[in-house]
């Protein structure tokens, strides 16, 4: 599988994992250029293939980083309160 294909100009990954360092947005933005292709109905078979399962892969990722940044969260507020940003 090669590293990236060209869908009317945007390049989306085929690979199967989200490289370090990307940005939460970054990768819904691409989640999204995978759904609008597939809703448009315009790539064949193969190609709609490959963006699902990229999109598979960025969903999956996003869910993840969206549940570590909730743990998070909830670390923060322990005590059932929400935080003050500004009380010392």
């Amino acid at each position: 599988m090669t590293d990236s294909a060209s869908l009317d100009g945007v390049t989306i990954a085929t690979t199967d994992d989200v490289p370090e360092g990307t940005a939460f947005e970054t990768a819904m933005a691409e989640l999204e250029q995978c759904v609008d292709a597939l809703e448009a109905g315009d790539v064949g078979l193969e190609q709609a293939l490959v963006l699902f399962r990229r999109g598979a892969v960025l969903e999956a990722w996003c869910v993840a980083r969206l549940d570590g940044i909730s743990a998070t969260i909830e670390e923060l507020t322990a005590d059932g309160r929400p935080a003050d940003p500004f009380e010392n």
